[in-house]
């Protein structure tokens, strides 16, 4: 991310968010009302002119996206899921929050704070599209941060994070960092909060059991880079990765492939990126 620039990732990701709104309608995973606010003017002529068909639309969307599409709503309404269940008692932690709205959709179900962490320029824009909105959450802080230039551990201490059982969302970010960042944010998390946090992440799969599948998948961060913009560091198989977290501290792992989440979501109709999946990983 360059310096003092808002994240285009984040934004195509509020683009996705806006689209699955326009495309299901009532059917929305998310119904994310507040995505659209967050585009840009060359985004939202996207947005404009990709919802114009919803029904239709939606299935050439997420091809023309490799996939991409419907496993970011997929991961998000997963990752509401927990949110709904467990922010009734414990505070929420956004690591990379990008424009997230789960403080404004979710409000009623978040009862003890939610802290936003990101780097400058994406919060102040964020903020600034916002500003008009009356807010419906309570307990909302925005943390502006420089992850690059300070410990996860000085930043939580620094911003009076909570020091207990939290549940923490970090959403679309270890496949473009270093395993050593993944590991770090893992054991920091599980130490800082406590026994009992959760940490839900997304994380790509580098390599599968199936020789054909893998020819393919190697490929990946070139395209990813080719199509976003962004290439992909970090992968790990499900035992891999599995293992990583333990050994930063773990008592449970559990893996969702896009698939687990549909059956988990009680969906049949999407169609998600297949080299990714979800974790979730219990202090």
């Amino acid at each position: 991310m360059l310096e003092n620039t808002p994240s285009r990732t984040a934004e195509l990701v509020a683009l996705m968010r806006a689209l699955e709104n326009s495309y299901y309608g009532e059917k929305s995973l998310l119904k994310d009302k507040y995505a659209a606010r967050f585009l840009s003017d060359f985004y939202m002529t996207l947005f404009n002119r990709l919802s114009v068909l919803p029904d239709f639309m939606a299935f050439f969307v997420n091809i023309g996206s490799i996939g991409v599409f419907d496993f970011i709503n997929l991961r998000h309404a997963f990752m509401d899921a927990y949110v709904k269940k467990y922010a009734p008692d414990l505070p929420l932690v956004l690591l990379g929050a990008g424009y997230d709205s789960r403080a404004l959709r979710l409000a009623e179900y978040i009862k003890h704070g939610v802290w936003e962490f990101d780097f400058p320029a994406t919060q102040r824009r964020k903020k600034f599209y916002l500003r008009n909105e009356q807010l419906p959450a309570t307990g909302l802080h925005y943390c502006e941060v420089d992850f690059m230039k300070e410990s996860l551990q000085e930043i939580f201490e620094k911003l009076g994070t909570p020091r207990t059982p939290t549940i923490v969302i970090w959403e679309g970010v270890s496949m473009y960092v270093s395993e050593e960042i993944v590991r770090s944010t893992l054991t920091t998390c599980g130490k800082f909060f406590g026994p009992g946090t959760i940490v839900l992440f997304d994380y790509w799969h580098r390599t599968t059991e199936q020789p054909v599948r893998n020819l393919a998948m190697a490929f990946t961060p070139f395209l990813m880079e080719l199509v976003y913009n962004e290439r992909f560091t970090f992968g790990a198989g499900l035992d891999e990765m599995r293992k990583i977290a333990l050994e930063c501290g773990a008592k449970k792992f559990s893996s969702f492939s896009g698939k687990q989440m549909m059956a988990k979501l009680s969906l049949t109709s999407r169609l998600p990126f297949t080299s990714a999946a979800m974790a979730v990983v219990e202090f």
